[in-house]
């Protein structure tokens, strides 16, 4: 199969590795995200999508603040003497960019993560183990490996694919996509601070952020 695939292509590979269980809502976009080619199956929280869009801001990336954020209802005004001293100083960041909002001694929270992943797809050439060496995205959201080459000898890595609860799907193009090992369903990631930023990486590359955010890993160790 060439390295160009329509949508259609896409919407159809995800479907199969999510066992036919993908959100009726879901949109199926390739992209670059963490130094990895990937095919996301994703649904936009629309209101907040518009909520930033009206103020003029976009993905939001300091991890402390989302841990923070986590920390307050949404909407509703929490006395700022209730917060710890680090959180009420984290929160003061969030004001730039419309995360939050404080009012007379109180702070309210207005961002939620912008959108949610249900599945993270990567390609893969090779039916070995380092296949899963590219497979970042298992702590953040479900995934699969997609081999499009012969699958002969690919009984260690769905034994390890499955293992780490990671999917495996056989796809050339022709026929229908071919499971091999099951997607396996994660808990709600968004209720932690990583699992929240990694929804605003996905969220950057989607929308083309011109400042890169989201095309490195932010887990990864420095070389050199």
């Amino acid at each position: 199969m060439t390295s160009k695939f329509t949508e259609a292509d896409a919407a159809r590979l995800c479907e199969a590795a999510s066992g036919g269980k993908l959100d009726p809502d879901a949109k199926v976009t390739e992209v670059t995200l963490w130094d990895v080619r990937v095919v996301l199956a994703y649904r936009w929280d629309h209101d907040e999508h518009a909520r930033r869009q009206a103020a003029s801001v976009g993905p939001l990336d300091d991890l402390w603040l989302l841990d923070a954020l986590l920390k307050l209802p949404v909407g509703r005004a929490v006395p700022l003497t209730s917060l710890a001293g680090r959180d009420r100083r984290l929160l003061e960041r969030g004001e730039p960019v419309h995360a939050c909002e404080r009012r007379a001694g109180a702070v309210v929270r207005w961002a939620v993560p912008p959108l949610s992943v249900d599945l993270a797809v990567v390609r893969s050439a090779h039916a070995g183990l380092e296949a899963l060496d590219v497979m970042p995205f298992g702590a953040y959201a479900p995934q699969a490996v997609w081999l499009d080459g012969p699958v002969d000898d690919s009984a260690r890595l769905q034994a390890e694919a499955a293992r780490f609860s990671t999917g495996v799907v056989h796809w050339q193009g022709v026929d229908e996509p071919r499971v091999l090992v099951p997607v396996q369903p994660l808990a709600d990631v968004h209720e932690t601070a990583a699992g929240w930023q990694f929804a605003e990486h996905a969220y950057a590359r989607l929308l083309g952020a011109s400042d890169g955010l989201g095309l490195v890993n932010p887990l990864r160790l420095p070389t050199g």
